[in-house]
């Protein structure tokens, strides 16, 4: 290494080498040169621990993961909670050795239905009691895209970086309900229901309206985010980091409408009539804009760079 020219450091099971400090480029870069490259730190087996331009990342929430097996060292209970976690694609690549560009991508659509029976309002002398079935639907749409700019500092393995990134997303949903015993002015003016809420068996009262359908009006979001973090390479190209997010937020959610079946007080007929529900526009100067992405405001993550 003397004979060279060249500088390396054996840290225990790491060598850190500039990158004109090689033993390719030695010969050919000056040393004033040399000294302002970033380090090649390299394990036993000659593999680069820290990110080169053009790499390729992919991050993902580490909480879910850290739950997942502090479960189970602790119990079974919800030690697969990480597969229904609310996750983000997060993606990065390498322009140069300290900067990247990041994109974030959310798809999600859900739909859950419900069932359950109760005591059929038309019960007569039958015995056992007839049974009918209530059911609840809900629906949800989630879309949310990201694009970011990274710059990060370090010459070990532990490195720090900050940036800025804008988001946009579209989200939606809708709760419909059916119910297994009729809504007659005449022959069932108070029909009993199952309550969601409170998992047991109500009614709505003399003529009271129930609802068949709430559809709240979609909801468009927009921020330009500030974030800064650091992490630390666990292995050659892995990384464990925390970040924090701070930004610009705009967030609107339109007009809904609410279905409701009634009874006409001037016809005693059931119907069913519709209602607009009123929406509603936030802007603000926040810190929490990340957690629609499925993480908080200071969130730990894991990095596999390829």
């Amino acid at each position: 290494m003397t004979a060279s020219g060249l500088f390396a450091q054996n840290n225990g099971s790491v060598s850190i080498f500039t990158n004109a400090q090689t033993p390719a480029a030695s010969a050919t870069t000056p040393p004033s040169i040399a000294a302002t490259q970033t380090p090649v730190i390299l394990s036993r087996k000659g593999e680069i621990y820290l990110p080169q331009a053009g790499d390729w990342v992919l991050s993902m929430n580490a909480t879910p993961w850290i739950n997942y097996f502090g479960n189970l060292i602790h119990g079974p209970a919800n030690s697969t909670s990480f597969l229904n976690s609310t996750q983000t694609i997060v993606g990065k690549y390498y322009v140069d050795d300290h900067t990247a560009y990041r994109l974030l991508l959310r798809i999600g659509v859900n739909s859950t239905s419900q069932n359950q029976e109760i005591a059929s309002s038309d019960t007569g002398n039958t015995f056992p009691t007839p049974q009918a079935e209530d059911k609840r639907t809900i629906s949800s749409h989630f879309i949310g895209v990201g694009f970011g700019i990274e710059k990060r500092r370090g010459k070990t393995r532990l490195q720090g970086y900050y940036g800025l990134e804008a988001m946009f997303f579209l989200s939606g949903s809708d709760t419909s309900f059916t119910y297994g015993n009729s809504y007659n002015a005449n022959t069932d003016p108070v029909p009993t229901y199952y309550n969601w809420n409170t998992g047991g068996v109500n009614s709505f009262g003399l003529n009271a309206p129930r609802t068949t359908e709430n559809s709240p009006g979609a909801t468009f979001g927009i921020s330009i985010l500030g974030y800064i973090g650091v992490e630390y390479f666990v292995a050659p190209k892995i990384s464990i980091g925390g970040e924090y997010t701070w930004g610009i937020i705009f967030q609107t959610t339109a007009q809904g409408t609410l279905n409701r079946e009634e009874i006409n007080s001037n016809t005693g007929v059931d119907q069913t009539d519709t209602y607009k529900t009123g929406g509603v526009s936030t802007f603000a100067l926040d810190n929490s804009w990340n957690q629609v992405f499925g993480s908080g405001t200071g969130s730990l993550y894991i990095n596999f760079h390829f």
